[in-house]
């Protein structure tokens, strides 16, 4: 799903990366755990709404986007169901600034979704990712990420992405994104009515979904997806390789031009090509962010797993 086309018309002006956490209610944490379970083929994605007091965001509600590759979604007008929700929102006095946006998958198209959000009324807007598979083994997994500074400045122009310009800012896969810690949070009667429940509930009746000790589904499909990530990138080194051998030959035909024939078209070829190849590399980046955060996410959920293995042999050689 393209989320910029969600994005209403606004001033483009640079950001500041002002915000340090992000607060979640239980409510909107819920909401995204149930829109997740609901779509069984495609990622769940939504809108998220709060407000930005000082230097931390607050999500205090979200909605769904209606999936696009179903029939019936496929005349919908994106943008005038999204002004529609936010209307309706504020009608009954509820927050309806639209600070970002939330996915069940971390994905390219995530991060290119991420500039006109950041560029529009609210810079300190995010991508909210949730984890579905680790929720399923009793993990609640929540990521919030803002593109830095130097990435927002280098990835504004779809058009031409400069690789030199890139590389004199700093911006390599490390520095593309900027994670944000994630803080739930409940109001004082919820957390009155969670001790309540848990006090009332017989501990054989309680979940020991964290002692399950298979992994395997999870890190298959995380692996599964590092995979593609990893094809993509080859064909991006391939697309490099072939673009420096073409360079070689075009200087090599220039250098044997007369001075009489420095107009006939040739120039244009060479630029469009070198444009072909600014915006390979700037794909190149995208996907190399990717495959960091997947390698991030793959150490600390094997390293968790890791650690439980341990445990139960220590349980084990005990009884």
């Amino acid at each position: 799903m393209n989320y910029s086309s969600k994005v209403g018309s606004a001033a483009m002006t640079s950001t500041s990366n002002s915000i340090k956490d992000v607060y979640v209610d239980a409510m909107v944490i819920l909401k995204i755990i149930k829109h997740a379970h609901e779509e069984t083929t495609d990622a769940a994605q939504g809108g998220l709404l709060g407000l930005v007091k000082d230097s931390t965001l607050e999500i205090t509600n979200c909605f769904p986007f209606p999936n696009q590759n179903k029939p019936e979604n496929l005349d919908l007008d994106f943008e005038q169901y999204q002004a529609d929700i936010i209307r309706n929102l504020r009608r009954v006095n509820s927050d309806y600034l639209q600070v970002g946006f939330y996915d069940s998958s971390f994905n390219r198209l995530l991060v290119q979704s991420m500039v006109p959000y950041q560029l529009s009324g609210v810079e300190e807007s995010i991508a909210l990712v949730y984890d579905q598979a680790l929720a399923l083994q009793g993990y609640i997994k929540l990521k919030a990420y803002r593109l830095t500074p130097a990435a927002l400045e280098n990835l504004k122009n779809e058009e031409y992405f400069s690789p030199d310009n890139a590389r004199q800012a700093n911006l390599n896969f490390e520095t593309l994104l900027e994670e944000l810690p994630v803080i739930f949070r409940n109001s004082h009667l919820v957390n009155s009515l969670l001790c309540e429940i848990d006090e009332q509930t017989r501990l054989s009746s309680k979940s020991n979904a964290f002692l399950d000790l298979g992994t395997n589904g999870n890190l298959e499909r995380q692996l599964r997806s590092l995979i593609d990530g990893v094809d993509e990138f080859a064909a991006d080194a391939l697309r490099y390789t072939n673009y420096q051998k073409q360079l070689q030959r075009q200087q090599s035909r220039r250098n044997q031009r007369d001075s009489n024939r420095r107009n006939d078209g040739y120039d244009e070829d060479f630029e469009r090509m070198t444009k072909m190849f600014s915006q390979s590399r700037r794909s190149a980046l995208v996907t190399a962010s990717q495959i960091n955060n997947q390698c991030d996410n793959i150490t600390q959920f094997t390293a968790q797993g890791l650690a439980k293995l341990f445990m139960a042999q220590a349980v084990h050689e005990k009884q």
